[in-house]
């Protein structure tokens, strides 16, 4: 069925109209006599052809739009979502279901007919049309994004319900019941659950720190779940390059319980290491890759060394010392000054090789003056080695202004006078960054942080020296701004080269270590903030202004493999003009193919991109980041893809998501024994599919053509006529 019709824009129409009415009678006046005189029939023709011309300029002035309405008949279609993940290979009496799906893979369901169109689909990560034999084999299920795939198929088609095909374990993508309610259409499902009972031993959970030391004991946190191996014990064992590290035993209490087990073992040595997890196969256990977990830990060495390093003796270094003194962690080097500028211990080097032998350099309010001749060689060490330096600037750094060079390096722009104010008690406020910064951490417990720093003794000392520099983070001020309501930055968190500094600049820090009588942990506080400052000057990776990772050091099969960039400029503004192009590829062994993305921009200097379906094995990756031209940076590193899959994580967990589905969207749900009352569930009833065609005249090339051939042979059959 079609529908014409005609529309013009606004009062366009009246004035054409008007136009034409009185361009026509002046074509008339001026064709009414001809010099020399032509025929009657002649001055009539000549006449219609300019006024056609007229009129249809006119015409296409007034914005003509030229539609027409079709209406076609939409036949009702039904979507049909088969699970294909691994998970069904385990549910109760798998062969038999297997045989069923297969036949209405192939078959009508029952009480289809012809009048209806069914689509096949089959899902796990991502929805694709349904493709024999299914397989079983998919690593993860994302049931709610497959369901979110359905609107754009179905945006010109009649879809009146899906039918989902499944053991409803769902381990990854948007929530399924949202998506099945954005659909507007009823979603039955048919059970293919539940799992079997079966002989299994699995690590369900494995926690542990990202960073430990080596020969330093660390440990992680298992949960394991057993069915059918009661009360037998079994030992649970840490491995890495096939040397045992640590072996404990365990007990099972068998019948799906979980139960918690702490391990504790020493990394050998530094760098990133890779570490197994295994329990043994027990006899007729079925599934025997989920007894098996691997995680990597970044293995600093056992002792960070360091340079302590103050103008003078004093009690904040008495302090300081006492807690290096007390860890295992530090072994350090000290150098002292008195107030006269007479070496008391070890003498601080001048040279950046002495110095890179040092994790970090701790500066306890050091004069300018005694600092001048060491500046070159902390600068180069910072910027050209990528070492840390804490500066602990107090009265003594107040008395004189620093020279350029150190000026350069430290955080504050000096565009005033360096001023102390002491005397006056204070607290430290923590800004937005400085809340969730691990320097000012010294509470992880803590719901409000500022209220821990409000509990340590007060400060009775502060400095100021201008604004901080571009690019450094202020983790905290004082509680009042300066005479021009600034804030004033105190504990200051900077990048410099290759190395990275934290600049303190109130006094004394060593009284937070006594206990306060509204807090006895201010004691341990202290020592938790030196730790805090010196874990994080030691820690390199963050220095890089280019920066490409994978958000996770080894993903599970089927799992999403992410990964995030971090882009600054030579000043440590983001980079925003920046691209960065990613491939991933395997690495010997491993069986895979090399994938290209570029990552996608996600704020000012911060990118994302993901893989997915990726073979278990070891992986290495490449970032390319450019800026123009120019490859600024090729970053490269690997990641591990281990056995233990998404669908194993969830295997066992009780979830009535397919009753759920249907529930929330008045669909049925059904076990596959069942399938029969599928027939009463179909909408047979067809829909108008209305498509309105629109086609706009104005200043369309058929109408300025018309009007250049009509006006073209009016003035061809003048100029023969030799009409003046």
């Amino acid at each position: 069925m079609r529908e014409l019709s005609i529309s013009f824009e606004g009062y366009w129409i009246i004035v054409a109209i008007c136009l034409a009415v009185v361009f026509p009678a002046l074509v008339y006046f001026f064709y009414r006599k001809t010099n020399p005189p032509i025929s009657r029939g002649l001055r009539i023709t000549l006449g219609i052809m300019r006024s056609a011309a007229i009129c249809l300029l006119l015409f296409s002035l007034a914005s003509p739009l030229i539609s027409y309405l079709t209406v076609s008949e939409m036949k009702p279609h039904v979507a049909v979502l088969f699970d294909n993940s691994e998970s069904i290979r385990t549910v109760e009496d798998y062969d038999a279901k297997k045989s069923v799906i297969d036949f209405y893979t192939r078959n009508p369901l029952p009480g289809q007919t012809n009048d209806l169109v069914r689509d096949n689909y089959s899902f796990a990560d991502s929805l694709s049309e349904l493709t024999l034999p299914l397989t079983f084999d998919e690593k993860s299920t994302a049931l709610g994004d497959c369901l979110n795939a359905l609107p754009e198929r179905y945006a010109d088609l009649n879809l009146k319900s899906v039918i989902v095909f499944s053991d409803g374990l769902v381990n990854s993508g948007s929530s399924p019941l949202k998506a099945a309610a954005d659909l507007q259409v009823p979603v039955h499902t048919v059970n293919l659950g539940p799992q079997k009972s079966s002989k299994d031993i699995r690590i369900v959970d494995l926690v542990h720190d990202d960073v430990a030391y080596a020969g330093k004991s660390t440990q992680i946190a298992l949960e394991i779940e057993s069915s059918g191996f009661e009360q037998v014990r079994i030992p649970v064992s840490v491995s890495t390059k096939g040397k045992t590290l640590s072996t404990k035993e365990i007990k099972l209490s068998g019948n799906r319980a979980r139960q918690s087990i702490e391990i504790d073992f020493a990394p050998p040595s530094e760098g990133i290491s890779t570490f197994t997890v295994s329990l043994p196969a027990q006899p007729d256990e079925e599934l025997t890759d989920n007894n098996v977990r691997t995680f990597r830990m970044k293995v600093l060495k056992s002792k960070q060394r360091i340079l302590l390093a103050a103008g003078y003796l004093s009690w904040e270094l008495t302090f300081f010392k006492r807690v290096l003194d007390q860890s295992e962690d530090y072994q350090y080097d000290l150098s002292v000054f008195d107030r006269s500028g007479n070496l008391k211990s070890a003498p601080f080097s001048s040279s950046p090789d002495e110095l890179s032998k040092y994790d970090l350099i701790i500066l306890i309010d050091y004069a300018p003056s005694i600092l001048a001749s060491k500046v070159s060689a902390l600068t180069s060490y910072v910027k050209d080695h990528g070492g840390a330096v804490m500066f602990m600037l107090g009265p003594e750094f107040s008395q004189s202004r620093p020279g350029r060079e150190l000026a350069s390096l430290l955080p504050l722009d000096f565009s005033e006078p360096v001023q102390a104010f002491p005397g006056k008690e204070f607290h430290l406020q923590l800004t937005e960054a400085g809340k969730y910064h691990p320097v000012m951490r010294i509470d992880d417990e803590a719901a409000d942080l500022q209220s821990v720093w409000n509990n340590l003794p007060p400060f009775q000392f502060y400095l100021t020296a201008g604004r901080e520099k571009p690019g450094a983070t202020v983790l905290a001020v004082h509680p009042e701004p300066d005479f021009n309501g600034r804030l004033i930055p105190l504990v200051i968190a900077s990048k410099s080269g290759h190395g990275k500094l934290l600049t303190t600049c109130m006094a004394p820090l060593w009284r937070t270590g006594f206990v306060s009588p509204d807090d006895g942990n201010s004691g341990d506080r202290y020592r938790r903030f030196i730790d805090n400052c010196i874990k994080w000057l030691a820690t390199k990776e963050d220095t890089q202004r280019l920066r490409v990772w994978p958000d996770e050091s080894v993903f599970r099969s089927g799992e999403r493999v992410t990964f995030s960039a971090s882009l600054y400029d030579e000043s440590y503004q983001a980079l925003s003009d920046a691209s960065v192009v990613l491939t991933v590829y395997p690495d010997s062994g491993t069986v895979g193919d090399t994938l290209i993305s570029t990552m996608v921009m996600t704020a000012p200097g911060r990118m994302k991109s993901d893989f997915h379906l990726l073979d278990e094995g070891s992986w290495r990756y490449s970032a390319e980041v450019r800026r123009g031209d120019k490859i600024e940076a090729v970053i490269k590193g690997d990641f591990l893809v281990e056995a233990f899959s998404l669908e194993e994580a969830t295997l066992y967990e009780d979830d009535n998501l397919m009753a759920e589905l249907a529930a929330a969207t008045g669909g049925r749900s059904i076990p596959l024994s069942m399938i029969d009352s599928l027939a009463g569930t179909f909408d047979f009833g067809t829909s108008e599919k209305r498509t309105r065609h629109e086609f706009p005249l104005s200043n369309h090339w058929i109408i300025l053509l018309a009007v250049l051939v009509l006006l073209s042979v009016e003035w061809a059959i003048r100029k023969r006529l030799e009409l003046l």
